[in-house]
């Protein structure tokens, strides 16, 4: 007799799967657009010959019967002028490694950021002065308020920065208040603009090693991690800055990104928003001279959290560091980049052991195929 145990209906499947579907798609086609520009700005990229290709990239992909477009490697391997099959093409990951080792339906639910005190009410986080999650006010303890009371904590703050908590990312809709710079803020027009899911955070003050490099924007320690058979790995980290002035670290914001070293110190390379690598900041700053205070913590740190939430085996976090050299954790990330561009293949030396679990484990495969059918 077949039992089918903890699974969703007929109906809720067909129309998971469906949405599941369009939204990795439409992921998969952002990515290949974003290949193909990137690849102008390289003008061409790598470009090795298609014979190198066809040898030393195909076989690798043959015996998982994918057949990846050569534009990626093209694009991953230009750093190194060698190709290397155990690159993930962004295509290939969001539609069958990301839903193969995370649960995409989870993905807005559980990266919340109004419920980050209570999943890891172990990490040091920036002080909450307001969240609202469906249209409902709390304060920075918790307690359920009314919409006077919200903005009157508001006008108290001297400074502070609101985020959507759900749909977010790259910076997008992130307002940053100073009293002394706009001291006639319409506090009930800012609320009834971000509406509904959203957080409000006082300010982190950061370490005076990330402060020298931009002082105007928070300098954040982009880690992805993968969880793999009980044990998380770190697949790449790196320093993202601001530029010129601006409020934001993201590249896509024109920041720049550089790969820390295992002990904390940067490559002598950043690369900028033109996919240029550069070995010094706008502002001064040598990428070779610097290493990241408490780098140990943070990998710790995330090594313990990653365990907490399985339903994401594939996690970016950001952190950044405090005046007084602690973690400060920013946020998570359920369906992150991969850093390849700047720091190497997403899964490294254990790629084929990652691939062989997804494409050549029955168990594996069939929840792939349960899921997308």
């Amino acid at each position: 007799m077949r039992i089918k145990i903890n699974r969703a209906g007929n109906w809720e499947r067909i129309c998971r799967s469906i949405y599941q579907k369009v939204d990795l798609y439409m992921e998969a086609r952002k990515a290949q657009k974003s290949c193909r520009r990137q690849l102008a700005k390289l003008n061409g990229g790598y470009s090795g010959s298609k014979h190198s290709f066809r040898t030393q990239v195909l076989p690798f992909w043959n015996q998982y019967g994918i057949q990846p477009d050569k534009m990626w490697y093209d694009l991953y391997c230009y750093k190194d002028s060698e190709y290397d099959p155990r690159y993930i093409p962004e295509d290939i990951y969001w539609r069958i490694i990301y839903p193969a080792l995370n649960k995409p339906s989870f993905r807005h639910a559980y990266t919340d950021k109004c419920f980050y005190s209570r999943m890891f009410p172990f990490l040091k986080q920036p002080r909450t002065i307001l969240k609202n999650s469906n249209h409902c006010f709390y304060d920075g303890s918790g307690n359920m308020i009314s919409l006077t009371q919200a903005k009157s904590i508001l006008e108290a703050e001297k400074h502070f920065v609101i985020k959507p908590a759900i749909y977010s990312g790259e910076g997008v809709d992130i307002f940053f208040y100073d009293r002394e710079d706009n001291p006639n803020l319409d506090f009930n027009h800012l609320l009834k603009t971000y509406g509904t899911d959203y957080i409000v955070q006082d300010i982190v003050k950061q370490h005076e090693v990330l402060e020298a490099i931009h002082p105007k924007s928070l300098n954040t320690i982009r880690v992805i991690s993968f969880l793999f058979q009980g044990e998380v790995y770190i697949s790449s980290s790196i320093l993202r800055m601001g530029v010129g002035g601006s409020r934001l670290d993201n590249v896509s914001a024109g920041g720049i990104a550089c790969p820390i070293h295992s002990d904390g110190r940067l490559h002598s390379k950043a690369i900028n928003r033109a996919s240029q690598w550069v070995m010094c900041h706008p502002g001064g700053a040598v990428f070779k001279d610097i290493k990241i205070p408490s780098y140990d913590r943070v990998i710790s740190e995330i090594r313990r959290a990653h365990k907490n939430i399985p339903h994401f085996r594939i996690i970016g976090w950001d952190f950044s560091i405090d005046e007084a050299g602690d973690p400060v954790f920013i946020e998570y990330n359920g369906a992150p980049g991969m850093n390849q561009v700047s720091c190497g293949p997403l899964f490294g030396e254990l790629t084929e052991s990652v691939l062989d679990a997804i494409f050549n484990n029955q168990a594996a495969l069939a929840t792939y195929v349960a899921a997308n059918n």
